[in-house]
Order: structure tokens, then sequence, then C-alpha cells
């Protein structure tokens, strides 16, 4: 077993790896362990010397991380596949639920509809995943798929189903679950504020602000962010557009003009001074 070094000084050959599958490195661009120990040999040379040794082998059909390979960087071309792996029970959890999170992106109407029913999936990890599907599905579907989980029994769940809903109005959600509801985003609120040293949090923040059309938390939140990190460009990028969409230009430009001191090779702020400028 090949030794590697954990925390910089803790040599160890304790640990494990899956069966190789040399077969797909070239074509998903994955290591496999048979050339992470022969490093002057290459995954072809590899692939033959297991057909050799194991020419009925069960374990070189097709695999997940074929679909991976190409669905994190084409996800809509690959809906249904990924939708296969995710319906695929007998697979491990964490695997269906990369491949419904590779489809987070994918506002699709059918895929929502396809996907409803994973969220009653057993898997907590599964559940939260297939929530991210539901963008896609027409405003009362969503509502009506999504409210049952605001009183999931875990609270990643919840407050996964919560933030998906934010932006509904109010009167649009069943009055049974504005309770529900409300202590989900309790519970999201709760883990944000164990972070908020982190001004990638206030972004966070910031946007569920926008969203809820509360716009001076939103500035507030952005506001902390650039003063936790002056060089979080979208947070100063936010504030910029915000002024603007108040009609208060030059406040906008002395924001600009702000982030621009601190980010003054800003390709997005940048843009911004050149639409200010006309």
């Amino acid at each position: 077993m090949i030794e590697r070094d954990y925390m910089q000084v803790d040599g160890r050959r304790d640990h494990s790896f899956r069966v190789p599958r040399p077969d797909l490195s070239e074509e998903t661009g994955a290591p496999n362990a048979c050339t992470d120990c022969h490093a002057d040999r290459d995954a072809a040379w590899a692939a033959e010397q297991v057909a050799a040794w194991y020419p009925d082998s069960e374990r070189r059909g097709p695999h997940f991380s074929q679909v991976f390979a190409v669905g994190h960087r084409f996800p809509a071309d690959n809906k249904d596949r990924l939708m296969q792996i995710a319906e695929d029970g007998s697979a491990a959890a964490i695997v269906r639920a990369t491949a419904l999170e590779m489809l987070r992106g994918v506002t699709d109407e059918a895929v929502a509809e396809r996907g409803s029913d994973l969220l009653v999936d057993p898997s907590a990890l599964v559940r939260e995943n297939a929530i991210g599907l539901q963008q896609g599905a027409p405003p009362t579907d969503r509502v009506r798929r999504l409210t049952p989980l605001l009183e999931d029994q875990m609270r990643s769940v919840r407050v996964a189903a919560a933030r998906s809903l934010i932006g509904v109005p109010a009167h649009e959600l069943p009055e049974t679950s504005m309770g529900p509801y409300r202590g989900a985003m309790a519970d999201f609120r709760n883990s944000l504020s164990a972070k908020t040293d982190f001004p990638e949090i206030h972004l966070v923040l910031g946007g569920t602000a926008l969203v809820m059309r509360n716009a001076s938390a939103a500035e507030a939140a952005f506001r902390e962010a650039v003063t936790l990190d002056p060089q979080l460009e979208e947070a100063w990028s936010m504030i910029v557009q915000m002024r603007l969409a108040t009609d208060d230009v030059v406040g906008a430009r002395e924001v600009l003009s702000e982030g621009l001191s601190h980010n003054p090779s800003s390709l997005v702020l940048i843009q911004l001074d050149l639409s200010l400028r006309g």
C-alpha cells in the first residue's frame, strides 16, 4: 500500500481505495489506484493488466463516473442520465444526491415533475438535494410539493425547503405551513449566525434579504461583507446596483469609486464604471 502523509507529518499506509477502474481513467480523467503506485505506467497499461487477471470481472460495466464526467459540465444535456442515477435506489445516497446536485441549475418542468417522488425518499441527503429541482416547477406545484418538507425530521431538509420558498408571497403559502416555515427560516439564520466572521456568509444574507424585498437589510449585509473583505467584488457590485435601482446615481458612483480603490483590476467593477460613464 502506498504511503500518504496526513497533516504533513503522519505517514500512513492504512487507508483504503475502491476497486481500480483504470479503463475509465482516460474517459473521465479520474485517477486510479494502479498508476498511483506504478507512476511510470499509464492507465491503458493498467487496464490491460486488470483485464488479463480478471477477464470475466463483473466490475467493468457502466459506472456513474462516466455520467458525472460530462454531467457536471453539461447537466441539461445529460439530465435523463443523471435522473436515472438519482432514481436508482440501489446506489449509495451520496452518489444519488450528487446527481441531483448537478441538476440544480436545470430549471425544467419535466425534471421537476420527475424528481417530485424523490422528495419522500428514505435518504435525507437525497430529499435535500431533490428540493433544488423544484425551481423548474410552476409556483403552485412548487409550494404544494415543498411545504410538507418544512416539517421534515431532518433540519437540513427543512432549511433547504424554506430557502427554496423564499420569495413566495405569504398569502400563497398554506396557513398551516406558516409556523413550520418561520421555524425553518429561524434554523437557517441560526446556522449562518455561527459563521458570520466569513464575508461570504454576508453575501448569502444579503441575497436572502433581497429576495424577501428587504433592501436596507440587504445593503447592510453587503456592506458588512466588504468591511470584512474589501476584495469581495460581488458585494461592491450589488451595492452599486442597489443604489442605481433607487436612482441614486451619485451614491452609486461613490460606492463604485470606493470599490475600485480596493479592486482596481476588477473587470466586474470596471464594466460598471464604463456603463455609468455612458
